[in-house]
């Protein structure tokens, strides 16, 4: 069971909102939302954007509980960095002297 928190006229709006800002991540799962909302199942829906079916069960639970934002990706990625903002900036300013 899917939890409609948008229409689907929002819901394509939302995925042209994630496109437009570079959300790939987002759109992905905002397609997958709208394959249950055409009445899909959670394994074809999830087959449709490809993903595995427990990616699938975790999608649909995050967007039951709290629609866009629950699916919105949270982890950028990556290593974090050993420098804190203040020795960026002074590397930054080095650099910019020369």
């Amino acid at each position: 069971m899917v939890v409609e928190h948008l229409s689907p006229a929002e819901l394509d709006r939302a995925i042209n909102e994630a496109q437009a800002a570079d959300e790939t991540r987002l759109v992905r799962r905002l397609c997958f939302v709208k394959n249950l909302y055409q009445g899909k199942t959670q394994q074809q829906a999830g087959n449709t954007v490809g993903v595995s079916q427990p990616t699938s069960s975790r999608w649909a639970r995050v967007w039951n509980d709290g629609g866009v934002d629950g699916l919105r990706p949270r982890f950028g990625g990556g290593r974090p960095p050993k420098l804190t903002p203040a020795q960026w900036d002074e590397i930054c300013t080095i650099l910019e002297d020369g």
